[in-house]
């Protein structure tokens, strides 16, 4: 009986994107908006939104962060040392942070990444 569980608690702790289509066009659209209200300074490379300031979609993904940087929005579900799992949504595919094979496409234009 515990090895029949024990791949059904590895699933359930595992962190997966949200496939609702509806949403995820959302949390693009939040995303642009944030990169046109949330712009990165020249000097700096990103820039981490408060919580506070959060668009309601995003926020609803219950994130640990959210940061725009110049060629897009990574929002960051579960951070880990090696990339952590989370979306990222560019301004285009070649501002993606990490190489493209660490990422999925849930969505049009928003990408899910697991550690890379």
């Amino acid at each position: 009986m515990a090895l029949t569980l024990a791949p059904l608690a590895l699933l359930a702790g595992c962190d997966r994107p949200v496939f609702n289509m509806a949403k995820l066009e959302h949390v693009r659209t939040e995303a642009f908006a944030l990169m046109g209200t949330h712009p990165v300074a020249p000097q700096s490379s990103w820039r981490n939104i408060p919580k506070a300031e959060w668009p309601p979609t995003i926020a609803s993904l219950n994130p640990s962060g959210v940061t725009v940087y110049a060629g897009g929005v990574d929002i960051m579900m579960r951070p880990s040392f090696d990339g952590g799992w989370g979306y990222n949504v560019p301004r285009n595919r070649r501002d993606l942070l990490m190489p493209a094979n660490c990422y999925s496409e849930p969505s049009a234009g928003v990408f899910w990444h697991g550690p890379c």
